[in-house]
């Protein structure tokens, strides 16, 4: 899932970012903490607090994002010290056409994400609209609606609705800030704690779905750290991730555990905070998913090269609608938990080779002389999906995490195969 200022993303997509351009951590910062205020993510909130409880959802919550956290500390001054974006970066490991695999790889999670994110945005428009107006119209409206909004949005109007929405961050902050204030002064921490999970996923599984939740940001994270003045500019912006989205998943938990539900509107209706939530979340999730599809459109667009992106965008859009009537949200832990088997060899290979093969010297006049496909990249990344894949259904034991288990057989072959080839 990325963030909702795009041409900090876009701009420079092929050349380095000049240091005129740069900007402080803070705001950088911001940026991803924005990223975390939408449907999706209290959704993931309210699913693993209600199975796990609330005591053992907050340490995979705080768990999770700190460990990902110092991945994305990582992958952060890479991106600052090359002032590459993602995109770039991919084709010194992978190869010029593996970074087009491995970009369509990119392009299909954001998709899903759209999905996922336009279904719950229906969802919550319809229950809103019943709720404040006595108007009842069929989910499958509002998804549809929805979705020509953001995809009108995406390619004519996102640069107006982009900068209002940066300023909106604040007023975000502060609703999940008085979400968690109302809740917890309702009820105090002690009598919230002694409430139990329903166990309709285990620890592991949980831990999986906030991995696959959060797992985009350490691969895309040169994208906004290649903006940031200086390394320790870079290294502020993580404090996005690593306060910013514990508190969002806590937004999404705790009211989820005192209602019993898990439709983040009908959470909000009955909290009384039908209009606000209706403004800062419709708002923020109709941002996002904008941005994810504009996203999706450009990453295609350096695989279908002869493809205008604004039918790249439509066409993206149509399959992204598809899957939401037909019900993805119900997969969605599933699609979180796919993710953190795919996405993170990719972090792991880049990483190892910026610091341990090419000793940080990513140097763009010797772009030409990289290779088309770089086969130890690709078979660290092949193996790593697989020993994790077997590892989430326990036919092979390493961490029992698959997250940590592809990162660290991508990130351990791929070093032993460039030094086998050497």
């Amino acid at each position: 899932m990325l963030d909702k200022e795009a041409p900090i993303i876009d701009d420079y997509s092929r050349t380095k970012v000049p240091e005129d351009k740069t900007v402080n951590g803070i705001r950088i910062a911001s940026i991803i903490v924005g990223i975390g205020v939408t449907l999706p993510v209290f959704f993931v909130g309210s699913e693993v607090t209600q199975a796990l409880g609330l005591e053992k959802a907050f340490w995979v919550f705080m768990g999770v994002c700190l460990v990902l956290s110092i991945l994305c500390t990582v992958t952060a001054i890479i991106g600052n010290r090359t002032r590459l974006s993602t995109y770039m970066l991919l084709h010194f490991s992978f190869g010029k056409k593996g970074a087009l695999l491995i970009n369509l790889l990119v392009a299909i999670t954001l998709l899903g994400w759209y999905a996922v994110t336009v279904e719950i945005f229906g969802q919550a428009l319809t229950d809103a609209f019943a709720q404040l107006f006595n108007v009842s119209f069929p989910v499958w409206i509002g998804i549809i609606l929805g979705s020509i909004l953001m995809t009108l949005t995406s390619i004519y109007g996102f640069r107006i609705i982009e900068r209002f929405s940066s300023i909106a961050v604040p007023l975000m902050l502060l609703f999940v800030v008085y979400v968690l204030y109302i809740t917890t002064s309702q009820n105090s921490i002690p009598t919230l704690l002694q409430i139990s999970g329903n166990a309709s996923m285990t620890t592991t599984q949980a831990i999986s779905a906030v991995v696959g939740m959060v797992i985009l940001t350490p691969v895309l994270m040169p994208d906004y750290s290649r903006f940031a003045k200086t390394d320790k500019d870079s290294l502020i912006s993580i404090l996005g991730l690593t306060i910013g989205f514990p508190l969002v998943l806590l937004a999404g938990g705790i009211p989820s555990l005192i209602t019993g539900e898990i439709d983040i509107m009908k959470i909000m209706i009955g909290l009384s905070l039908t209009i606000p939530a209706l403004c800062i979340l419709i708002f923020s999730t109709w941002t996002t998913n904008t941005a994810n599809l504009y996203s999706t459109q450009l990453t295609l667009s350096t695989v279908f090269t002869k493809t205008k992106d604004a039918k790249l965008g439509i066409i993206a859009s149509g399959i992204g609608t598809l899957l939401a009537l037909f019900g993805v949200a119900t997969h969605f832990i599933d699609f979180l938990n796919i993710s953190s088997i795919f996405i993170p060899p990719v972090s792991a290979i880049f990483i190892a080779d910026f610091f341990f093969v090419k000793r940080q010297q990513y140097e763009l006049a010797r772009f030409n002389e990289l290779p088309q496909l770089d086969a130890s990249a690709l078979v660290s990344w092949i193996i790593a999906c697989i020993v994790a894949y077997l590892g989430a259904f326990d036919y092979i034991t390493l961490t029992s995490i698959s997250f940590f288990d592809s990162f660290i057989v991508a990130f351990t072959l791929y070093l032993i195969l460039k030094k086998i080839r050497n």
